[in-house]
């Protein structure tokens, strides 16, 4: 007859069926392997765990398998694929191990079998032990060193993409370039909104014209990208003053084609001082200095711009006072006036009845009228006008916030290159953009990576076609992982040109996947893909490393689906 088949764990299905097993084990050293449906038991281990119950414990050792998903008390283990084995002796937890190092587990183990036979010999010794639903100080360094290396992963992934926007928010103003060559902007502070029509006659002098006007309200993040690029000081001061108020942004179509338009716009604003007319007097000469340096200005101190903030209510104040004798005497004047007409009317109203009654021949009524004296006139002439509600003053809040003093102002900013004019005129003037390029998307849907054998590249195209819009960026690679791929065509079409390799073992087919519908990554799971990005995160760096921005600009890789389009960007762009 064989020998019968020990059973090494014992498998825990719920609370009732654990609390059972350690209430019958109180007197046994319980080692419990916590382990999370989604990732299962670990099985590496099963020798050590057999030599540690029946050699070293003397079979005096349970060993269970507990799921920390059903179990409230080690909810704590929960979300998690780390093997985790918790020593249990009364009810209590002594020690946690973490991982799947046979030799270090070991040494654990070997030294709680030895506490736990010493017990059992009567010997006493203070040893700290643990509620099953407490955290042992081993479990809190485990946490605070795994919090750290989250937030240090959460950092350098927002690097990493931040780098990868901001190349990509390059690339497409480069894309954009050879189709804006004639248009330029001008963004005017929201305090210098008069310098563009003083401006204004710069432009006819240079054959540029007007096409766009904007007046807007801008954050400071709109504003930060409106400014990409460029060269205007992004302090605190000049930012406060652009986002105090509507900005104005002047679009500016250039008709000569034979010159630079960013170089010429810097030089009319930047660097032409206007000559001196000697047909003028001096006080009507332009200021002899550029117009970026006669508009610009430095943020003041709280104590200046409070002295001069009273200094306008008070011409404010002597202003009104002259406005109100103004008013005053001219209330007066026509008061005066009213009177007369008034007298005048009178006299000419008893003149009247004189006539009829002289006509009529009656005398007695004639005298009656000639012996009544004149009417007074009650139209009186005001002396002084009522005192108006003073205005409050406005008190000097010392919690107001200021920009420090000394900080350049501009009044206004025109972009050095044309990858700052690019992306300036795509934000603040997208309808006149779109009339002459169709710009490529700033910012990626959330996508995933999803690679296919080459021999079902014809039925993946196929399946595809429905769904060209959710396709990224498609191409063959010759590839294991993402991150060691080589580039071996953008397209089937490409690819089947180019004559099949003998070893097709690692070319694959990999599509880059937008995911903000799922139709389209159901539809390749169909295809039984081999392999696709556990989510959007993970999807986002294997997606950047196969698929840089510049990734077939020169090359329609959508020519499977019909799309032979191509967005070269220019070669030669002014840094």
């Amino acid at each position: 007859m064989p020998p019968r088949k020990i059973e090494l764990f014992l498998e825990i299905h719920d609370e009732k069926e654990f609390e059972q097993t350690l209430q019958s084990n109180l007197n046994n050293l319980i080692c419990a392997e916590v382990y999370c449906h989604f990732a299962g038991w670990c099985t590496a281990l099963d020798r050590l765990f057999t030599t540690m119950k029946l050699d070293w414990s003397d079979g005096k050792m349970v060993l269970l398998k507990v799921p920390a998903d059903d179990i409230e008390a080690l909810r704590r283990f929960r979300n998690q694929s780390e093997p985790v084995f918790a020593f249990i002796l009364h009810k209590k937890i002594t020690k946690v191990f973490r991982g799947v190092d046979a030799l270090r587990l070991e040494v654990v183990a070997k030294k709680e079998i030895q506490y736990f036979k010493m017990e059992l010999a009567g010997a006493c010794f203070d040893r700290p032990k643990y509620e099953l639903d407490e955290p042992t100080p081993d479990e809190m360094d485990w946490l605070t060193s795994r919090q750290t290396e989250k937030k240090l992963e959460t950092v350098n992934l927002s690097a990493r993409r931040a780098a990868r926007q901001a190349a990509r928010k390059r690339h497409r103003a480069e894309l954009m370039v050879p189709y804006l060559q004639q248009l330029n902007f001008v963004l005017f502070w929201p305090h210098t909104h008069h310098a563009h029509f003083e401006l204004y006659g710069r432009w006819d002098l240079h054959n540029i014209v007007m096409v766009g006007r904007e007046e807007l309200v801008l954050t400071k993040e709109k504003a930060e990208d409106v400014l990409y690029a460029g060269d205007a000081p992004i302090n605190e001061a000049s930012m406060f003053k652009l986002l105090s108020g509507p900005a104005l942004a002047i679009c500016f179509r250039m008709l000569d084609t034979d010159k630079h338009f960013v170089s010429l716009v810097r030089k009319i604003l930047y660097e032409e001082i206007p000559p001196i007319d000697n047909e003028k007097p001096m006080n009507e000469q332009p200021p002899h200095k550029t117009a970026f340096d006669h508009y610009k200005s430095y943020s003041l101190s709280r104590e200046q711009i409070w002295q001069q903030r009273r200094e306008e209510r008070m011409k404010r104040k002597e202003e009104e006072k002259r406005k109100r004798a103004r008013h005053l005497s001219e209330m007066r004047r026509l008061a005066r006036q009213a009177r007369e007409e008034a007298i005048e009317a009178k006299l000419a109203e008893k003149e009247q009845r004189k006539l009829q009654l002289l006509k009529s021949g009656n005398l007695s009524e004639l005298d009656k009228l000639e012996q009544e004296p004149d009417e007074e006139i009650d139209i009186p002439i005001p002396e002084e006008l009522p005192e108006e509600v003073e205005e409050e003053s406005e008190e000097e809040d010392e919690d107001e916030y200021f920009p420090p003093a000394g900080l350049l102002i501009p009044g206004f900013y025109a972009p050095p290159n044309d990858i700052a004019k690019a992306n300036g005129l795509a934000i603040l003037f997208p309808k006149l953009v779109v009339e002459c390029v169709k710009p490529v998307e700033e910012f990626l849907p959330p996508h995933v990576l999803v690679m296919l054998a080459i021999g079902q590249r014809h039925t993946a195209i196929e399946a595809m076609q429905k769904h060209r819009e959710a396709i990224i960026h498609m191409g063959i690679f010759k590839a294991t992982t993402p991150f060691d791929a080589v580039h071996i065509a953008y397209s089937v079409n490409q690819y089947d040109k180019l004559g099949s390799p003998i070893n097709q073992n690692q070319l694959r087919l990999v599509f880059m996947v937008s995911i903000k519908v799922d139709f389209t990554l159901l539809e390749l799971m169909e295809l039984n893909p081999l392999y696709v990005s556990r989510d959007s995160d993970g999807g986002e760096e294997e997606c950047a490393a196969m698929f840089p921005v510049d990734y077939a600009d020169e090359y329609p890789e959508f020519e499977d689906f019909g799309d032979h389009s191509v967005l070269k960007p220019t070669q030669e762009i002014e840094s």
